[in-house]
């Protein structure tokens, strides 16, 4: 296992408008001191999907900090094994606390608004967290914001797309496809959301993708490995322009947003 104390976090972010939306209802926040990474995806256009997105990532953002507690290990060194166990069970439950915030924030905004359960502004959200005192990451999301994670050259998804057209593929592709952007699972919508939450182990040079609709539902996965894989790798700001440019020269068609983050071994 890699202590955290000894791995440095090296991302960059980005958003664009795309090419055919007036406003962008994406947002993200990025603090790489602390291991986190959060992307959402706001819905309800002039409903205030845009309030919706920044709302979450500034109330998940705020929370984390709030209880982001210190390396909790006997000795301060390595953690034992029950050590990374607990940190994550308690990293898992922070993240959850966390998002149970943004929703019900961003479902009283709604109320106050007048709109119905159900209706109104809403938002996805995808993020990680290194957890403290540990070599691992809690991985979280509701929607269809997506996480990746490249390594040794293969990109594999680390979640699974909220989506009527995800339930529509689990279920055998039993009658007409539905539309790929009905989401089944967003904060703000009601008065409770239940994320997926994963924990993961660090390997040195990982390299993970958090990224909007914007880009995964324009841009292939081939085509996204690609261009992370090239030689000499580009840096995360490059491989994060490039990858926009991708999309826009595809159509546009969305808000495209997305956050390249690669963990690595401190020099001893």
């Amino acid at each position: 296992m890699i202590h955290s104390a000894l791995i440095n976090m090296i991302a960059a972010g980005q958003t664009d408008v795309g090419r055919v939306r007036s406003r962008n209802e994406d947002s993200f926040h990025l603090d790489p001191a602390r291991g986190l990474a959060v992307i959402c995806d706001g819905m309800g256009g002039h409903a205030g999907g845009d309030i919706a997105s920044r709302t979450a990532v500034e109330v998940v953002a705020a929370v984390l900090a709030s209880q982001d507690h210190a390396d909790g290990t006997a000795s301060g060194g390595t953690p034992s094994p029950l050590e990374e166990e607990r940190a994550a069970a308690e990293a898992a439950t922070t993240v959850r606390t966390a998002v149970a915030a943004a929703n019900r924030r961003i479902n009283t905004l709604n109320r106050q608004r007048g709109f119905a359960e159900g209706r109104g502004m809403g938002t996805t959200l995808v993020g990680l967290w290194r957890v403290p005192g540990t070599g691992r990451i809690v991985v979280f999301h509701a929607g269809d914001s997506r996480l990746y994670r490249l390594r040794d050259g293969e990109l594999r998804p680390l979640t699974r797309d909220h989506s009527l057209y995800q339930v529509w593929l689990d279920n055998g592709r039993r009658g007409q496809a539905p539309q790929r952007n009905i989401i089944v699972r967003a904060l703000g919508t009601g008065e409770q959301v239940e994320p997926d939450i994963a924990v993961h182990d660090l390997r040195p040079d990982d390299l993970y993708l958090l990224c909007s609709d914007g880009l995964t539902g324009i841009v292939p996965e081939g085509v996204i490995q690609r261009i992370l894989t090239q030689q000499p790798p580009p840096t995360a700001e490059d491989a994060c322009a490039r990858l926009i440019d991708l999309a826009n020269g595809a159509g546009g068609l969305d808000n495209i947003t997305l956050i390249l983050a690669r963990f690595v071994l401190l020099p001893a």
